[in-house]
């Protein structure tokens, strides 16, 4: 009795085998690893596995499982070429092999394109977990863009949530004061509230899509607020939103990033 196998077949499968575990693996220890050097290595892995399936009938167990630990120590250090947590990267990769084959020889037993499907499910699996780990990425550097604001004038205190922005670089062009730029109704109910005669200023602002007049106020406040310690800014300058947003109410100047 013996066996046909093709290895170009065989070294597809590993390719994309190893690229899975690799990948899975990068995800679980929330590293950021490069595509090439995920693909470098999952290509090497498959060579290897390659190498050593057609050698296997003259290496005894001892020696064959010694060479699947070679070939995961360096996919692993192609991948992640740094000394830090090598070996719990390199035996996590290893028990993933070992379960995921374990799981495709299995199927294979019952017919012969279960191994392709589940390599399909796998593969919308992984690109699924990977979509969903990009989402909460990016909602977290949003985040952490973010902070609620008190502002103060007169009588009145409005709270806000504010958007750290390095692309707002507005200013005044008399006082040379930073200007953020704040919802219109919140603005309106400032003014209306504060008991104030306030004077507007006309601050002009130029971007890509339009240009135009803002019309601006000095507060006599805001409060940045966090969870270290709050941060004072006195008489910071707003001006009236041209166009409103659906998630911010106050758009911070880039310079109060380093205030």
């Amino acid at each position: 009795m013996y066996y046909e196998v093709y290895v170009d077949v065989l070294f597809v499968k590993n390719l994309w085998m190893n690229a899975m575990l690799l990948l899975l693996a990068v995800w679980k220890a929330q590293e950021t690893v490069k595509t090439g050097r995920i693909l470098t290595a999952a290509a090497a892995g498959s060579l290897g596995a390659c190498i050593l399936h057609i050698a296997s009938a003259r290496l005894s167990g001892i020696h064959y499982f010694l060479g699947t630990f070679i070939l995961a120590a360096g996919m692993t250090k192609i991948a992640c070429p740094g000394r830090k947590h090598f070996f719990r990267r390199m035996f996590s990769l290893y028990a993933e092999c070992f379960l995921l084959n374990g799981m495709l020889r299995y199927l294979e037993q019952f017919h012969r394109l279960a191994g392709v499907w589940f390599a399909v499910f796998s593969s919308i699996s992984a690109a699924g977990l990977m979509a969903a780990e990009y989402i909460w990425n990016k909602r977290k550097r949003e985040n952490g863009r973010t902070v609620s604001v008190v502002l103060h004038h007169g009588v009145c205190r409005i709270s806000v949530k504010a958007l750290y922005d390095t692309g707002n670089s507005l200013y005044d062009p008399i006082s040379k004061k930073a200007v953020s730029i704040l919802d219109g109704k919140v603005l309106e109910e400032i003014l209306l509230k504060s008991e104030r005669q306030n004077l507007p200023r006309m601050v002009p602002y130029d971007t890509i899509a339009e240009h135009g007049i803002l019309e601006a106020y000095i507060l006599d406040g805001m409060v940045l607020e966090s969870q270290n310690a709050d941060q004072w800014i006195a008489h910071p300058m707003v001006a009236r939103m041209p166009n409103k947003s659906r998630q911010y109410q106050l758009i911070l100047h880039r310079d109060l990033l380093s205030s």
